[in-house]
C-alpha cells in the first residue's frame, strides 16, 4: 500500500509508544514523556489527565476543539497543577475498549457516548435515526431535562461522570462507493456502523446490511470491498481521506449524535475538591466552545469534500425515517427511563411517536 492510499490513522505515526504507557492521572508524578512535537496539551505540576481519542491528534476535529478549550482553561483555573494531555489515532486503542478503561482507572478522559451502550444501554436513545434534523435541536433537548436523566441513569450504571454534552461536528450521512439515491438503494449494502445497538437496528430497518467495526480498520475495509460505505459526519470523513476511496455521498443525516467529555471516578476522587470544580468548570465553559465550532466545521469540510471529487446526493429522508421510526417505540419500551428522553426530542422537534 502506497503512503498516498493508506489510511489517515496509519500515516500519522504520532505517539505511537503512548499505548500501554501509565496512568497519567497521578499525583506528583511527572506527566507521561513524549516527543514535544507529539504532543497536544500540557503537563500539570500536579495531575495529568490522559484523554484517549480516535480522532487525529494534529487536526481541528469535534473532539480536539473541546480539548483545547478545556485544558487551557484548567491549567489556568488551577494555576498549572492540572493539565491534561490528548491522545488521538486511536494510540490507546479502538475507542469501544475505553469505557472499560474510564470505569478502572486505566484512562482519564474520553469523548464518544454511543460507545457506552453495552454498559448503558439507555444512551443509544440518541443515536436512534432520525430523531433531530439540526445540531440546534440536539442542544436544545441536551441542555433540558433530556440530558440530566441520562447523566443520571450513566452515573448510576458506570464508575464515570459525563461532564456536559459537546457536538459532532454535523450530522452523520452514508459515503458509498456506488451512488445512493433512493431509500431502496439501501438494500443489501455493507455499511459499516458504530458497534451500538441502535445504529445496527438503525440501518437494518433500511435494508442495509449493517457491519460494526473498529474505527481503524475502515479505510482498508472500503478499499478492499469488505464493506460498500460507511456513514459519519463530515469532517470525519475528510480528515481520515474516506474520500480517497468513496465518492458518493448520500445526505441523510440520520443521526445527529452529541459527544461528551466523560471522566472517570477514580481520577476524580484523585484531586481534590478545587481540583474537581475547576475540572466541571472547564468543561462547561469548553463545550460552549466546542458548540459554536460545530456547524462552521461541517459546513467547511462538505465545501472540501466536494472540491475533492465527492458528489452529495439528496434522498428522501421522510420516507427513510418512516422506515425507522418503529424503532423509536421498540427501544423505548425496552428501556423506560429513555421514554422522557424521547418525549422531550419529540416536542422538540414538532412531531409525535
Amino acid at each position: 500500500m502506497s503512503e498516498l492510499s493508506r489510511p489517515a490513522w496509519s500515516r500519522r505515526g504520532l505517539l505511537g509508544v503512548a499505548a500501554g504507557l501509565p496512568l497519567a492521572a497521578t499525583l506528583a508524578t511527572p506527566a507521561v514523556a513524549a516527543p514535544a512535537s507529539a504532543i497536544r496539551g500540557r503537563q500539570g505540576k500536579k495531575v495529568t489527565l490522559k484523554l484517549g481519542s480516535s480522532q487525529p491528534t494534529h487536526t481541528e476535529n469535534a473532539h480536539t476543539v473541546f480539548f483545547d478549550a478545556f485544558v487551557a482553561d484548567l491549567y489556568a483555573k488551577t494555576k498549572g497543577d492540572v493539565g491534561a494531555i490528548f491522545y488521538g489515532d486511536s494510540q490507546l486503542g479502538p475507542e469501544n475498549k475505553y469505557p472499560n478503561q474510564i470505569n478502572s482507572g486505566a484512562l482519564d478522559m474520553m469523548m464518544p457516548v454511543s460507545v457506552w451502550a453495552p454498559i448503558v444501554p439507555e444512551v443509544g436513545v440518541l443515536t436512534m435515526g432520525f430523531l433531530f434534523s439540526s445540531l440546534d435541536q440536539l442542544g436544545t433537548v441536551m441542555d433540558g431535562s433530556a440530558g440530566k436523566i441520562l447523566q443520571d441513569v450513566f452515573r448510576k450504571k458506570t464508575h464515570a461522570e459525563i461532564l456536559g454534552w459537546c457536538f459532532n461536528f454535523g450530522g452523520r450521512n452514508v459515503l458509498s462507493k456506488t451512488p445512493i439515491t433512493k431509500p431502496a438503494d439501501f438494500h443489501g449494502k455493507k455499511i459499516r456502523v458504530l458497534p451500538s445497538p441502535t445504529f445496527v437496528q438503525t440501518f437494518k430497518l433500511l435494508g442495509a446490511d449493517p457491519v460494526p467495526m473498529s474505527f481503524n480498520e475502515v479505510y482498508t475495509s472500503l478499499q478492499t470491498g469488505v464493506i460498500d460505505g460507511l456513514e459519519h459526519d463530515p469532517p470525519t470523513i475528510l480528515q481520515f481521506k474516506f474520500f480517497e476511496v468513496a465518492k458518493n455521498l448520500t445526505m441523510t443525516q440520520h443521526i445527529f449524535d452529541p459527544n461528551a467529555p466523560i471522566i472517570s471516578d477514580l481520577t476524580m476522587q484523585r484531586m481534590s475538591a478545587p481540583e474537581r470544580q475547576a475540572v466541571r468548570a472547564a468543561a462547561k465553559s469548553a463545550i460552549l466552545v466546542q458548540r459554536k465550532r460545530a456547524a462552521g466545521a461541517a459546513a467547511e469540510a462538505l465545501a472540501t469534500l466536494k472540491q475533492n471529487g465527492v458528489r452529495t446526493i439528496e434522498i428522501d429522508k421522510a420516507a427513510l425515517a418512516d422506515e425507522v421510526k418503529p424503532l423509536w417505540k421498540s427501544f423505548t419500551d425496552q428501556h423506560p427511563l429513555t421514554k422522557p428522553v424521547l418525549a422531550a426530542i419529540l416536542k422538540a422537534t414538532g412531531r409525535t411517536l
